[in-house]
């Protein structure tokens, strides 16, 4: 029997609400919902409406596809958890300083892949 809709994506709520650090009341502000109704929504104790749905994606920063995801878990790889990182990176940056953040990420990225680092040819450690 397959799950139910609305409890996937109360649990997805939930799970991409807590990796924002954002309490309900944060992000039912910045969804412009109630946090009773979020708190609701996030127990399976009522429906959300498509357009709550995406208002809550909005407001995490993320795609509402991602809130109907049914795989099991909240990491699904390493690529989900280095975007997530990078999402929160750039969180509170300004429209110029997001571009450049995104314009160093690129160059970083074809150096690696050209067998380079962006250190100049030295690799770089993790701490």
């Amino acid at each position: 029997m397959s799950r139910n809709i609305y409890d996937i994506v109360g649990e997805r709520i939930r799970e991409e609400r807590k990796k924002a650090g954002l309490t309900i009341e944060r992000l039912a502000e910045l969804a412009q919902i109630s946090s009773s109704f979020l708190a609701y929504i996030e127990t399976k104790g009522r429906k959300a409406s498509l357009q709550t749905i995406q208002k809550l994606a909005e407001a995490l920063r993320i795609p509402v596809a991602r809130l109907f995801d049914t795989a099991p878990g909240p990491e699904k790889d390493t690529i989900y958890a280095a975007t997530r990182q990078f999402a929160q990176l750039i969180r509170d940056k300004t429209a110029n300083e997001t571009a450049g953040i995104l314009e160093v990420a690129k160059s970083a990225a074809s150096a690696i892949q050209l067998g380079g680092s962006a250190s100049g040819g030295k690799h770089l450690r993790r701490k």
